[in-house]
């Protein structure tokens, strides 16, 4: 449409032209004489004004373009013109392109879509487009239009970006949850060309459709893919969701540690350096038995690197040998001693050796650092209420809560926590009860209650082997007063 308004201007430019001139000169007519051999009229004579002489050669220079485009029509574009229209029509279709990439980073699907059909028309890169379009419509909710866009993948002459094409139309799948159909997708891919990218979107299709199998065979290409693709937060992302389902699953089909530890020997040697990655494996251990070797791995981890992160996760370990564990936990707070973190883990180490002065006593240095540490507030409340001191742990719980509640919602307010607290008559706290079995321990935010029933109740577990370490009975720091009502 643009093309042809354009040449429009250009046909009716020149007669306009004709008659500015021509007001120029109505004063002096002046007169144009034209003779010679004409083609198919012979020898003439053409006698006119200078005005007549110019709309005449508006008129012919019009029928000659005519001419030329009904040729070119019918029998073909000359080569070097037909390269100029070409690179002319990319050059439009590229700054197409962006606007419509922009588009989409403005929230405009529609306004996007149709400049990805429009540059789609005279992009070199067809199929770029259509996925541009694609996703467009899926934005819209239009998933009937975004199969049409994708089909004409499959339709396209343009095979140079083929197979880039293909990888984005399957991670838009994803997006969109369809991942039987990206599996389907990524693995007639895979047969034709070595793709890495394709090979870890494959591991996320089998991993959210719960094909841990097919994802364990998966392995080895995995292996070879991850160090060659780029970091990003999106692989990231995508490594540690499939490396974490791996390890769930290697956890499952052996009682002991060996199917863990292959699945962590194909883990790529930076990876295993990732926190998240680290803390599932070492879940997974604990899971299968292997205590040693989880608090290992988080222990090596912590020195290379200290990061606060494994540190808190070290001081969660429910199974190994406390005493070890206090000493390695007493090494991270002397590294780091102004540190909430290094200072809780160790108080809670502390606390599990039942050194609850000295427990105590870090917990302060640790509100001293971090005055927001909600963790340190309900450990203070456990030791308080070892101690039989109700009226701290109580005080002491109620700032926990508070500060749970400052982390809410606004519309949860702050003084619902208060009648909970109110409404409790007493707290009472029997010593040596067993805590809850699981992985590290998790914290459970207390949710606003109203009753005026005091019980008193600690959930009891399983024992544990004696291989893997006594459990602590006070291992359970995340004081939750719904205990008690």
């Amino acid at each position: 449409m643009g093309r042809l308004i354009k040449t429009i201007g250009w046909i009716i430019l020149i007669p306009i032209l004709a008659i500015l001139l021509f007001f120029a000169v109505k004063d002096d007519t002046g007169q144009v004489l034209i003779t010679g051999t004409f083609p198919l009229i012979g020898p003439k004579t053409i006698h006119t004004t200078i005005v007549g002489g110019l709309l005449l050669a508006a008129i012919s220079i019009l029928i000659i373009y005519v001419v030329i485009r009904l040729i070119i029509t019918i029998v073909r574009t000359p080569k070097i013109m037909r390269h100029f229209t070409l690179n002319r029509r990319a050059k439009v279709a590229e700054k197409q392109f962006a606007k419509a990439e922009l588009a989409l980073l403005e929230n405009r699907p529609t306004v996007a879509e149709d400049l990805f059909l429009l540059a789609a028309k005279g992009s070199k890169s067809k199929n770029l487009c259509y996925i541009g379009a694609a996703r467009a419509a899926q934005l819209s909710g239009n998933i009937e239009k975004r199969d049409r866009y994708l089909r004409e993948i499959d339709l396209s002459d343009s095979k140079h970006d083929r197979e880039l094409a293909e990888v984005q139309r399957a991670e838009l799948l994803l997006e969109a949850d369809e991942n039987e159909k990206a599996e389907l997708l990524l693995n007639t891919l895979l047969e034709r060309e070595k793709n890495y990218y394709a090979t870890l979107l494959l591991a996320v299709a089998l991993q959210k459709q719960g094909k841990n199998e097919a994802l364990f065979r998966l392995l080895p290409n995995l292996q070879k893919a991850l160090p060659r693709l780029t970091p990003s937060e999106e692989i990231t992302y995508y490594t540690e969701s499939v490396y974490k389902a791996l390890f769930e699953y290697a956890s499952q089909i052996s009682k002991d540690s060996d199917q863990l530890r292959l699945v962590w020997g194909r883990l790529p040697k930076n990876l295993q350096h990732e926190p998240a990655l680290l803390i599932a494996y070492a879940n997974r251990l604990l899971d299968v038995g292997d205590t040693k070797r989880a608090e290992e791995v988080l222990r090596k981890e912590i020195n290379r690197s200290h990061n606060e992160m494994l540190i808190l996760a070290y001081a969660h370990l429910y199974r190994g040998d406390q005493q070890k564990l206090l000493h390695h936990a007493k090494k991270f707070n002397a590294d780091a001693p102004d540190s909430a973190i290094t200072q809780y883990t160790l108080a809670h180490m502390l606390f599990r050796n039942q050194q609850y002065d000295e427990a105590m006593a870090h917990l302060e240095k640790t509100i001293q650092l971090d005055p927001q540490f909600v963790k340190a507030y309900r450990l203070m409340g456990e030791i308080k209420l070892i101690q039989n001191d109700e009226k701290g742990a109580l005080t002491l719980f109620k700032e926990a809560m508070a500060l749970a509640f400052d982390e809410r919602p606004k519309d949860v307010k702050r003084v619902d926590g208060d009648l909970l607290i109110a409404s409790t008559d007493k707290l009472s706290h029997k010593k040596g009860d067993e805590a809850t079995e699981g992985e590290f321990s998790k914290t459970n935010e207390p949710s606003p209650q109203s009753t005026s029933e005091v019980q008193s109740e600690r959930t009891t577990s399983q024992e544990e082997p004696e291989d893997l370490g006594e459990q602590d009975p006070h291992i359970n720091n995340n004081y939750d007063p719904r205990r008690h009502l």
